[in-house]
């Protein structure tokens, strides 16, 4: 598996750009604020929620791209 990987939830704006199988940032907006949180995962569900994200499990995440993502940030 390449990381970066891309993802967003579907029907809302929150983005995620993930670097590992246990490190991931999410991006949302707050009125015109962006807000960034990054994670490392340690314990059980932070790093099932990562397999999830990755897998686009239930089809709550779609796939997406570094160029999506960057227009995100910039908007």
């Amino acid at each position: 598996m390449e990381f970066p990987i891309y993802r967003k939830y579907n029907g809302i704006d929150v983005w995620f750009k993930i670097l590992s199988p246990t490190h991931f940032i999410e991006y949302k907006k707050m009125g015109s604020k962006l807000i960034k949180h990054e994670v490392i995962a340690k314990i059980f569900p932070e790093k099932q929620f990562i397999q999830d994200l990755i897998n686009c499990h239930e089809d709550r995440w779609e796939r997406t791209t570094e160029n999506e993502l960057k227009l995100f940030i910039q908007s």
